[in-house]
């Protein structure tokens, strides 16, 4: 029996060993590596950040300042709200608004046109491009150093393969010779050269 009550005091101070060197080390490990959001728990890093946000000094992104937002609060108040002043000019009829204004009515509808665009920002999101099957056309950057941008007509008529005429453009040009009258000398400015 002696010898089942030593295995088992044994067992269990190696155990408390193991916790405690495990505990310690979860310790030093939080001390040496900085939290990222790899090694956090889920939600935590939301927490962080907003406790972060929270902390920060100064106004929160986005908001004016205060001269700012007391001269905008001024002018509505004096003369109105600016995109409420273009919604009753585009209620306007073109016949209406060009006697109004004393233009034509090519030139009153022209103005209304792009008051018209410029307001539906405000109810409809812009579309995508799309192509003439109706299929989204991704944004397509193209830049062209020297060479030719329109395609070389060959001999026969038609369009030439980009390497047939770069071929044919000489390469190795004669440098425009010098004139035999112009001195070489250190200082040319002392002679009649």
């Amino acid at each position: 029996m002696a010898n089942s009550d030593g295995k088992g005091a044994v067992g269990r101070e190696i155990a408390a060993a193991a916790a405690a060197a495990a505990e310690n080390d979860a310790a030093q490990l939080d001390m040496l590596m900085p939290p990222t959001r790899s090694n956090l728990l889920p939600g935590e890093a939301q927490r962080i950040e907003a406790s972060i946000r929270k902390n920060r000094a100064g106004r929160p992104p986005g908001a004016r300042n205060i001269a700012t937002r007391q001269m905008v609060e001024f002018l509505r108040k004096t003369m109105g709200d600016p995109l409420m002043q273009r919604w009753r000019y585009a209620m306007f009829t073109p016949e209406a608004l060009s006697i109004e204004l004393g233009c034509t009515k090519l030139e009153a509808l022209t103005f209304l046109d792009k008051l018209w665009a410029d307001l539906s920002r405000y109810c409809y999101a812009q579309l995508a491009q799309v192509d003439g099957a109706g299929n989204a056309v991704a944004p397509r950057f193209t830049m062209v150093i020297g060479g030719q941008n329109a395609p070389q007509v060959g001999p026969n008529g038609q369009a030439q393969a980009p390497w047939l005429y770069l071929e044919e453009t000489p390469q190795n040009q004669a440098l425009i010779g010098q004139p035999a009258d112009v001195s070489h000398k250190d200082v040319s400015h002392d002679d009649e050269n």
